[in-house]
Order: structure tokens, then C-alpha cells, then sequence
């Protein structure tokens, strides 16, 4: 991956984000959408080394469109700025655990994983999850190398316990969070390609076991969609 040529792409749509614009330069926009393609690939080439639940997964069907949905938004510029994909075990409609990366157009390069907005049922279970067993949770927040990578659990949270839950109930702060995410980000405008590849591949692994907590945590509910 051509980190930054994919950049000064991304920079150039921000100011022109038009169709005429993306058109007059669709030919730039697909070479770069498949070398993203092949770096993805990569990507769930090393993670099968340590979590051989995607190793089949399709790289073409892990990637985000670039075209927004603007239906419902006061922003209408008609394309993202960002290179993204999901990777994990089930389809991704829905947002079940798995892994997220995303290139934007300043050159900032994003690593996450677990489990972002769930649906309510998704979330309920969660929630229920760590009350019924908060030491699986506290588990992961101890696993190798998480605290020092990621530091907390990131996102939204409530800012008083959800319905059925107190103040008193155990890890009340983690129940109150609206999605159970980590991530870490890097500047990637001149970082070698096998550079980057490494770095994602940490910071995944590094992530995973708050994965493998959400898939434990669903087991039962079905597929998350």
C-alpha cells in the first residue's frame, strides 16, 4: 500500500468532494481501492495466525463503500474521506465483534476492535454479561499488553446506570458504556508498507481478547444482525 499517494487522494476529495470531481478521477480511485483490497488481505492473513475464525474471510467483502448515506444528514457531500474495513467471523451487517482499520485523509491510520453501537438486544446482553461474570471482563483488561496499548475501554457511556442496574452493581462504569471498543492511532503518511502491516497486526492482537469477550458474551443470541 502506496500510503502517500492513498493520502493525497483522500486530501484532494476532502476539498472536491463532488461527483463530478470523484468521476473525472474514478480511474486514481479504483487502483488505490485495490491495492487497499490486497493490503486488507493482508491484514486477515495475519490475523488467522492468532484467530483462525476469518482466515477465509474476503477482503472485497470487509471493505466500507466510499459513498455516504445522506438521507438523514445535514452533511450531503456525497463520498467518505476514509479508507475503512471490518473484519470478523459473521457478516458484517449488524457490527458483530471483530477488527476495524481506517486510513483518512490526513494521513492518520486507526486500529480498533471489539463491539461499536450494538443494536438493544446486542448491548442488554453485554451489559448482563459483566454483571452475571465481572471477572471475565476484568480479565481482558488485564490481558497482556492491553492497558498499556489502549489504556480504558473508549466511547459514549450513560451518565447514570442503564434500567435495572445501580450504582452498586460491579464494573457499573463499563455497564454503562454504549459500545465496548478499543483503539489507537498513527500517522502513516510516510511509514513503509511492512511497517504499518506490523503495527496493525499488534494492535489487533492486542484487541482481542476484548473480541473473544463479546463472542462469549453473544454466544446464543445468534448471528449479530
Amino acid at each position: 500500500m502506496h500510503f502517500p499517494r492513498l493520502t493525497a487522494y483522500l486530501a484532494d476529495l476532502a476539498e472536491n468532494n463532488e461527483k463530478a470531481w470523484f468521476e473525472a478521477h474514478r480511474s486514481e480511485y479504483q487502483a488505490l481501492r485495490g491495492d487497499f483490497t490486497a493490503f486488507v488481505g493482508q491484514v486477515i492473513e495475519g490475523i488467522a495466525e492468532w484467530d483462525d475464525s476469518v482466515r477465509w474471510k474476503d477482503p472485497k467483502d470487509c471493505l466500507f463503500r466510499i459513498y455516504r448515506d445522506v438521507r438523514f444528514s445535514n452533511n450531503k457531500a456525497p463520498y467518505k474521506t476514509t479508507f475503512s474495513a471490518y473484519i470478523s467471523e459473521q457478516n458484517r451487517r449488524g457490527g458483530p465483534p471483530g477488527y476495524y482499520l481506517e486510513i483518512d485523509e490526513k494521513g492518520v491510520m486507526l486500529a480498533a476492535g471489539g463491539i461499536w453501537m450494538p443494536e438493544p438486544p446486542v448491548l442488554a446482553r453485554l451489559r448482563d454479561s459483566i454483571a452475571e461474570h465481572p471477572q471475565r471482563l476484568e480479565k481482558v483488561l488485564r490481558s497482556r499488553g492491553f492497558k498499556k496499548t489502549f489504556g480504558e475501554l473508549q466511547g459514549d457511556r450513560l451518565k447514570r446506570p442503564p434500567r435495572g442496574y445501580s450504582d452498586a452493581t460491579p464494573l457499573i462504569e463499563y455497564i454503562k458504556l454504549k459500545s465496548f471498543i478499543v483503539w489507537r492511532e498513527r500517522d502513516v503518511r510516510t511509514a513503509a508498507h511492512g511497517d504499518a502491516l506490523a503495527w496493525i497486526n499488534e494492535s489487533l492482537r492486542t484487541a482481542r481478547p476484548l473480541v473473544d469477550w463479546a463472542r462469549t458474551a453473544l454466544q446464543g443470541l445468534g448471528e449479530v444482525d
